[in-house]
C-alpha cells in the first residue's frame, strides 16, 4: 500500500509527527512538504516555501499536485495532516481519482454552520474519513454529522527520554528545591493558556509552593508575566525564551504538577500535559473539553472550573497538598502507555488500511 502523507508546514512538532508516520511498517510512504525528512527522491514533492494555502490559486494548484501525485505513482491513501487550515475550501477537490481514499487528520473542533458544513463536505464519500486525537473531539466531530471518525490518541513522541528524565536532578539544575512542590507552566505562553488570571490567583494561596515558566511570550509578555508574580516572585523561577528541547525536557520533569487550566474556547489536546503524563506528573487541569475528560477519566490529577476564580485556588491548594506523594494508579498508568509511539504507529496503520473502527 502506497501512502501520501501532505504537509504545508514543518514547525512545532509537525515535522516529527510526519517523521513517526513514515516509519510504519509494511507500508510505502511518499512526501508533499516543504522539507525532504529522509525520503527517496523519487517518493519526495517539494510543497513552495512560503505558500499557506490562504489564496484560492494556491489552494487550487496545491490540490491538483496532489492528485497529479496520486495518478502518476498509484497512491492508494492521501494523509492531510492539518486539516484545519483548510476548510475555508469546503473540501474541494478532494475526491481522489482511481478509488483513491483520503484521510483528514484535525486538531480541533471549530463550531458554527460554515464550518459544520466544510467538515461534512471535506469528509463526503465512501473514501474520505478523518481522525482526531481526542475523544471529546470525536463527539464533536460526530455532532457535525460526520460519519467516519477515527480517534488516534496523540504521542509523546519522546515518550521513552521524557520517562528516563530523574526529577531530582532537573530541580537540581534549575535550584528548586525538592521538597516544595512545584506547578509548571511550560511552552508557548499563549493566552488561551489562561496563564494571568492564575498567576494573579496563585498571590491568594495559603499553601507553599514553587512556580515554573518556562517558555517563549508570545501574546502573554514577560512584562505581564513579572507584574503578576511580583507579590511572591522569591518562588518563582522563569525561563522566557524558545527552549530548546533538552531544556524543554528538564523544565517537565523538574515539575509536580503540570498546569493545563485554559480557556473553555481551547478544546484540544495539550503537548506540555501529554509530556507530564510521560513523566507521572499530577495534572491540574480545566474541567472542560479535551483537558478536563483526559485527566477526570484516567485519574491524572485534579480538574477546576476555569470561569471560578474560587475553584481554582481550591484545586491548586489540593493539588500542593498531594503533590509529592501522588502516584499514578491502574487507570493512569493504562493512558499513559496509550502515549508510547508504537500505539500511535499501530493506530494509524490500521486507519490506512481500513481496519480502523469508526462510530
Amino acid at each position: 500500500m502506497k501512502v501520501l502523507l501532505c504537509e504545508r508546514n514543518l514547525g512545532g512538532h509537525r515535522k516529527v509527527y510526519l517523521k513517526w508516520l513514515s516509519q510504519i511498517e509494511g507500508l510505502e510512504f511518499y512526501s508533499y512538504a516543504p522539507e525532504n525528512t529522509g525520503f527517496p527522491e523519487d517518493r519526495y514533492f517539494p510543497f513552495p516555501a512560503g505558500s499557506d494555502l490562504r489564496s484560492y490559486k494556491e489552494y487550487i494548484s496545491w490540490v491538483g499536485q496532489i492528485r497529479r501525485i496520486v495518478k502518476q505513482n498509484g497512491i492508494d491513501v492521501v494523509h492531510i495532516l492539518d486539516g484545519d487550515s483548510l476548510m475555508r475550501y469546503f473540501g474541494y477537490g478532494l475526491h481522489m481519482p482511481g478509488g483513491c481514499r483520503v484521510v483528514i487528520t484535525y486538531h480541533n473542533f471549530y463550531s458554527g454552520l460554515a464550518r459544520r458544513i466544510s467538515y461534512r463536505l471535506m469528509n463526503s464519500g465512501r473514501n474520505n474519513s478523518c481522525v482526531v486525537h481526542t475523544g471529546t473531539l470525536k463527539r464533536q466531530m460526530e455532532s457535525a454529522g460526520l460519519k467516519q471518525v477515527a480517534h488516534c490518541e496523540y504521542p509523546a513522541f519522546e515518550f521513552y527520554t521524557m520517562a528516563g528524565t530523574d526529577p531530582a536532578e532537573c530541580k537540581r539544575s534549575l535550584g528548586l528545591c525538592e521538597d516544595i512542590p512545584v506547578i509548571g507552566i511550560v511552552g508557548g505562553l499563549n493566552k488561551y493558556k489562561n496563564i494571568l488570571p492564575f498567576l494573579r490567583i496563585l498571590g491568594r494561596c495559603g499553601k507553599d509552593f514553587q512556580l515554573l515558566i518556562c517558555g517563549k511570550p508570545s501574546e502573554v509578555t514577560g512584562q505581564e508575566i513579572e507584574e503578576a508574580v511580583a507579590p511572591y516572585r522569591e518562588k518563582v523561577h522563569l525561563l522566557l525564551r524558545l527552549l530548546t528541547d533538552d531544556e524543554y525536557r528538564v523544565a517537565i520533569a523538574a515539575c509536580d504538577i503540570i498546569y493545563s487550566i485554559y480557556r473553555r474556547d481551547f478544546q484540544g489536546a495539550s503537548g506540555p500535559l501529554t509530556d507530564g503524563v510521560c513523566c507521572g506528573k499530577m495534572i491540574l487541569s480545566s474541567d472542560h473539553g479535551s483537558l478536563g475528560e483526559i485527566t477526570a477519566d484516567h485519574m491524572l490529577g485534579i480538574t477546576a472550573d476555569v470561569t471560578d476564580e474560587g475553584d481554582i485556588l481550591a484545586k491548586t491548594e489540593s493539588a500542593l497538598d498531594g503533590a509529592l506523594s501522588f502516584r499514578y494508579g491502574e487507570k493512569a498508568e493504562a493512558y499513559r502507555n496509550s502515549l508510547k509511539p508504537e500505539a500511535f504507529m499501530e493506530t494509524y496503520k490500521q486507519i490506512y488500511l481500513g481496519k480502523k473502527k469508526t462510530r
